[in-house]
């Protein structure tokens, strides 16, 4: 890592702990500070559960290892998430024709500002991230859903943006939908 990217990390680290810092502050005064976290279920089908919470139960979220505080702006993810040490791999959006996402490794306390940029993908789709520009509209994008069909092998559907429903670990789906509109043949 060269020395911005170090500064950065430290940087998002002294917030994090101002952040924390501040909300037991008021929490000791009394306020109650509400805040909204996607909560680890458990469950492979609904894997995070979305839940207001206070400044003293947000302490008790934050050591809940594969929790993400706060909310990503697409909604909590619909597929499970891989978690490393309390760190998760996205693809955020750059403002690059050539190169249009990086794709970075974030602390899911925070998600260092991410969860609130537009165009950001969470989590990195299971192929990375896409190599063009995706049309993302009202936190949805259309993609080609193969269908193992040889008469109709995609439907052009539109999903969240925010986990792409499980799409992503779909073999054979094209996403975004290309700009000519999803092939009449399989790929």
């Amino acid at each position: 890592m060269n020395n911005l990217s170090n500064m950065a990390v430290k940087l998002a680290g002294i917030v994090q702990v101002l952040a924390i810092t501040l909300l037991a502050a008021c929490t000791a005064t009394g306020t109650a500070t509400p805040l909204t976290v996607c909560h680890a279920s458990g469950d492979l089908a609904n894997p995070y559960e979305e839940l207001t919470v206070n400044s003293a139960e947000l302490n008790e979220h934050i050591q809940h290892p594969n929790d993400i505080s706060p909310v990503p702006i697409n909604g909590c993810p619909v597929n499970p998430l891989e978690i490393v040490d309390g760190r998760i791999t996205i693809c955020h959006a750059a403002s690059s024709e050539t190169e249009p996402y990086n794709e970075i490794t974030i602390s899911v306390n925070g998600l260092n500002g991410h969860g609130t940029h537009e165009g950001d993908i969470i989590p990195v789709p299971q192929e990375g991230c896409p190599a063009s520009p995706q049309v993302i509209s009202e936190d949805k994008i259309t993609i080609c859903h193969a269908t193992s069909s040889k008469k109709n092998p995609y439907n052009e559907i539109t999903v969240s943006v925010n986990g792409l429903n499980g799409h992503n670990k779909h073999a054979g789906d094209i996403i975004p939908v290309p700009e000519g509109g999803c092939p009449a043949t399989s790929q």
